[in-house]
């Protein structure tokens, strides 16, 4: 698996024409630690993501993993990254869209691997079908067990859960983050869920209305790996009190 990597953000500023999408972030993501980025929608959160791949350039600031720029990394597969919208290639199977990951980042065939994930995520059976015969949870899983499979050092999830129903949700909730861990990635995972972000997290950073600025850095000191039960708990509880109040207060100053 890849080795550990930290990112740090210095001074990022990114607009598109006369809208600011974030302004003046910096923030050090330690390695190995999850990160939930939670805010109002449109403020930035997936810019933000963007900037991290390097698949946006900021107008200012910059971003360093390892100390080296995420286009170097992202080339080997070492970044990975699972968008809202899948983005399959219609003419290839669930198997062969995850399995290509592995292709473009010049690592060697591991059809036992992509078998595993595919199974993790529910589509054991579905391996051989293409997208088109998929819901859209379902390409939605598949894109995931694609960002998994090289083994990523840096994994960014964009509402990676959003597609899919309540009950898989909650499955998928409880068996990635152990195999997330196991890489040792760093991982940023923006939702809109305040319990789903404190579930998954070891931190979560509360953002503003957009332009995208942090008005908290919440730890999460809650052990790892997270029961199904731990939703019920007062600890779990006084966390998603101090999120809530932290965008409450975001919005009523903005």
């Amino acid at each position: 698996m890849a080795a550990e990597a930290g990112i740090a953000c210095a001074g990022l500023h990114k607009a598109f024409g006369e809208v600011e999408a974030v302004r003046d972030f910096s923030a050090h993501f330690a390695s190995a630690q999850t990160t939930a980025l939670v805010g109002p929608s449109g403020c930035g959160k997936s810019t933000l993501l963007r900037l991290i791949a390097g698949l946006d350039m900021p107008d200012r600031g910059t971003v360093a993993i390892d100390g080296q720029p995420p286009e170097r990394l992202r080339e080997r597969g070492a970044i990975s990254v699972a968008f809202q919208d899948p983005s399959l290639l219609p003419w290839l199977t669930a198997a062969r869209n995850v399995a290509l990951a592995r292709k473009l980042a010049r690592q060697p065939a591991d059809p036992a691997l992509v078998a595993r994930l595919l199974q993790m995520v529910g589509l054991g059976q579905f391996a051989q079908s293409r997208p088109a015969t998929l819901s859209g949870g379902m390409r939605q899983r598949a894109a995931i067990a694609r960002a998994l499979v090289t083994g990523p050092g840096v994994l960014l999830l964009d509402e990676p859960f959003g597609a899919v129903d309540e009950l898989t949700r909650r499955q998928l909730a409880q068996d990635l983050p152990p195999l997330w861990h196991e890489m040792g990635a760093t991982t940023l995972l923006v939702t809109h869920s305040v319990s789903e972000a404190v579930l998954l997290s070891d931190r979560v950073l509360v953002l503003s209305p957009r332009p995208a600025q942090i008005v908290a850095d919440i730890d999460v000191p809650l052990p790892h790996p997270r029961s199904p039960a731990l939703p019920d708990t007062p600890a779990f509880h006084r966390i998603e009190a101090q999120i809530r109040a932290a965008l409450s207060h975001a919005l009523d100053a903005a």
